[in-house]
């Protein structure tokens, strides 16, 4: 029903020499100078020594994504349909419903449904640079260059996600929901720093810091209303207002606001088609130095085909343009004094880009009232920040 994932945050720095540090307070919110990283969002920036002018875009792209996560859609299908004659279920001729995309339809009045989702996000690169060897060379001197800071960073970022979502059927055709989400965070970060000066090797230093975090995310309420319900075309509109209930300093939350208006067509019968259209509105966050995250234009859609009364197949696409969000391109320095002539190092700079998932999974009742589900989605494209894939598995249940 929902997507939030994508976060984003970014790490801006300046050093000279190891022995002092000036952290830029606003993408390293309380860590004021300190040798040892406070929470998360300072981790890489401590363990590059202020080496991270480069990757200020990180932390930024983090939060976007924590905002646009992909979370499974309230409306799941029961495989049941209420029989107004009768003043009974029956069972349904649709299918158990979607996963991470949502149908034009409602649940019904008074209908209650409650469910759990597990997902796993492990990032392994940014803009298509593998996280596993991140360059970075920051200059000195100004305006010809007297000094080199070289960096390489082995950066392993992945998230649990526990989603906890109840959906109440508020009248016959207006939904409302109450998602909340729980996070683990695990963000190691280990580099290798050279500093150069005069045309010489001046010092070596490496650093290695782990650090996790768990705790609640940011909480998001959502109404949805069906506004057109003919033979062949199911039409329904909805709102998600996102709220900054997260730590965001330790990227259990995005740090802002966001409101999503969306709009959702379905087909209906065993093969049911859907598309989802919306707009992410982000406010200001102080992982983006206390601007707003980048908005994005979502688009989404799918099918779910009923190959028994008990056992759906899903198949789904989910994108997503990020609207002038930062990014990061390979460049190489030259650094007078180094080994190598030409030194791999990072482009930092904004424009829009597009993120693109495909992926598939089952739907299956093992119960009357209670939908089990799992799906894997796989990336299409490389930008922004990404994982290969991102595996799902959860319930619900109708009371």
């Amino acid at each position: 029903m929902l997507k939030r994932i994508q976060i984003a945050v970014l790490v801006s720095m300046s050093i000279w020499g190891f022995g002092s540090v000036a952290y830029a307070a606003d993408t390293c919110p309380g860590q004021n100078g300190k040798q040892y990283p406070d929470n998360l969002a300072c981790e890489i920036v401590v363990a590059n020594r202020g080496n991270t002018s480069n990757l200020k875009g990180l932390p930024t792209t983090v939060a976007s994504q924590l905002g646009q996560l992909p979370l499974a859609s309230a409306v799941s299908g029961s495989g049941l349909t209420l029989n107004k004659s009768l003043g009974v279920f029956t069972a349904s001729q649709d299918s158990l419903g979607t996963i991470l995309t949502q149908r034009g339809e409602t649940m019904g009045k008074h209908a209650l449904m409650a469910s759990f989702t597990y997902q796993h996000f492990g990032f392994g690169s940014i803009d298509g640079i593998g996280l596993k060897s991140v360059p970075t060379v920051v200059t000195w001197g100004s305006p010809t260059p007297t000094a080199y800071t070289q960096g390489t960073s082995n950066i392993d970022l992945s998230i649990n996600q526990y989603t906890v979502l109840a959906a109440y059927g508020l009248t016959s055709k207006v939904d409302v929901a109450l998602i909340l989400p729980f996070s683990n965070v695990n963000l190691r970060t280990r580099s290798s720093l050279a500093y150069y000066a005069n045309g010489a090797l001046s010092s070596t230093q490496n650093y290695d810091f782990p650090g996790s975090a768990t705790g609640i995310g940011d909480v998001t309420a959502n109404v949805k209303a069906s506004v057109f319900k003919g033979e062949k075309l199911k039409v329904a509109v909805g709102g998600e207002v996102r709220f900054p209930s997260g730590d965001a300093a330790n990227y259990l939350g995005t740090g802002a606001y966001g409101f999503k208006p969306y709009i959702v067509l379905s087909g209906h019968g065993r093969l049911t088609p859907n598309v989802n259209i919306g707009y992410q509105w982000n406010g200001n966050s102080i992982l983006n130095g206390g601007n707003n995250l980048p908005s994005s234009f979502l688009y989404s859609g799918g099918a779910d085909y009923r190959v028994t009364s008990k056992f759906t197949l899903v198949g789904e696409f989910l994108g997503q343009c990020v609207i002038n969000g930062p990014r990061l391109s390979s460049t190489t320095v030259t650094i007078p004094g180094a080994p190598s002539t030409r030194n791999n190092s990072l482009n930092l700079y904004n424009a829009s880009y597009a993120m693109n998932n495909l992926g598939g999974g089952f739907k299956a009742q093992p119960f009357k009232h209670l939908v089990v589900n799992a799906s894997v989605l796989f990336k299409l494209d490389d930008a922004g920040l990404r994982s290969k894939i991102l595996p799902l598995a959860g319930a619900s249940y109708r009371f």
